[in-house]
């Protein structure tokens, strides 16, 4: 088993009963920012996945647009917000371009997106949300640590803070907050993992 590329999400989500991150619930990392008011204006949700997040801050009172890569996951979020009667704009779009959107957002949510690209794409992401934001937006973002060990039965990507500041950094954002927490899955039994956690604000492009 390798990590897996942008493309192989669509797959993985026709064809498994339950993905390992479906929690059916907001990631604590995500009801922490919105609680400690770092989460403002329209908000986009990058990668989102099944929408848990989305429909969360959508209950919190934020407008949200909701995108990923993959059909079938929106088909379950677009149901899970209607079950939760909530409106999130919910609609397919590669990370890396955006396509459509320019500074329509005061924030962004990432939580587990930008370590799923490899360092190419990672560029062309933070590129492409700084875009799609409106001056002074902030960037929430967790991703794998390369702390963690590789492990062949539950590979995870591996994500250097050189990698984060040089990226981040090339595409106009300003890091205020990042630090490495070991925190324990909700997906996976009695397992931990190291994660970057990062606030970054909208700058200038260099």
């Amino acid at each position: 088993m390798t990590d897996p590329e942008p493309h192989d999400f669509e797959v993985l989500y026709r064809n498994t009963a339950k993905v390992p991150w479906d929690t059916k619930a907001p990631k604590e990392t995500v009801v922490e920012w919105q609680q400690s008011g770092l989460v403002r204006g329209d908000v986009l949700d990058i990668g989102c996945g099944l929408g848990d997040n989305a429909i969360y801050l959508a209950q919190q009172g934020h407008r949200v647009t909701a995108l990923d890569v993959a059909p079938t996951a929106l088909i379950t979020a677009e149901r899970r917000a209607i079950d939760a009667h909530v409106d999130v704009r919910f609609a397919v779009s590669d990370a890396t371009e955006l396509a459509g959107y320019t500074e329509a957002f005061d924030t962004v949510v990432d939580s587990g997106m930008y370590h799923c690209l490899d360092d190419a794409d990672k560029a062309r992401y933070a590129a492409a949300v700084h875009r799609a934001t409106r001056p002074g937006a902030r960037l929430l973002l967790s991703a794998f640590s390369d702390a963690n060990a590789r492990d062949r039965e539950w590979p995870r990507p591996q994500v250097s803070e050189a990698t984060l500041r040089a990226t981040l950094g090339d595409a106009g954002w300003e890091i205020t907050t990042l630090e490495s927490r070991t925190v324990s899955l909700e997906d996976l039994e009695d397992d931990e993992a190291v994660f970057w956690y990062v606030v970054a604000e909208r700058g200038s492009v260099r």
